[in-house]
């Protein structure tokens, strides 16, 4: 029997429960083709699982996604529903911009449009600064003024 080079470890004969030797080569060749197998019934639950739990909807099979890569924390994640997936972490890994610095006096900070609907309740408008040959105005059923054509 052999040793590794540079290690303690030899390959000896393996006795089984029954107390009958395995040749070492006899138990390579056995633990090579059950290592094949795990992984072909691993691969293929992993498969399965995919399947069942995503499918894809009849419209995505025309489409193809962009191979994008996410940045930590983000993680890769499709939906159900969606046809691509997308970078997503949950709201308390990443917090979401609530624009909490506009809270309180803010010089930019402007109210809604006089003429902005009821459903404007809340918004948040900033004063437009406007192109040559445009103005600050109106435009209907918008909540803040915005540039429109010189008046």
């Amino acid at each position: 029997l052999e040793d590794y080079p540079g290690s303690s470890y030899f390959i000896a004969p393996v006795q089984r429960s029954d107390n009958k030797c395995v040749e070492p080569a006899t138990f390579a060749a056995m633990f090579a083709s059950l290592l094949v197998k795990s992984s072909i019934l691993l691969l293929a639950a992993q498969v399965a699982g995919a399947l069942k739990t995503t499918p894809l909807a009849p419209v995505c099979h025309d489409i193809t996604c962009a191979d994008i890569q996410c940045l930590a924390p983000l993680e890769l994640r499709r939906a159900e529903g969606q046809c691509c997936p997308i970078c997503w972490a949950p709201d308390h890994v990443v917090g979401l911009d609530r624009h909490t610095a506009l809270e309180g006096e803010n010089p930019h900070l402007k109210d809604a449009h006089p003429a902005a609907p009821a459903s404007c309740s809340g918004v948040k408008c900033f004063q437009p600064h406007c192109p040559e040959g445009y103005t600050v105005g109106h435009e209907q059923g918008r909540c803040c003024s915005s540039c429109v054509a010189g008046r």
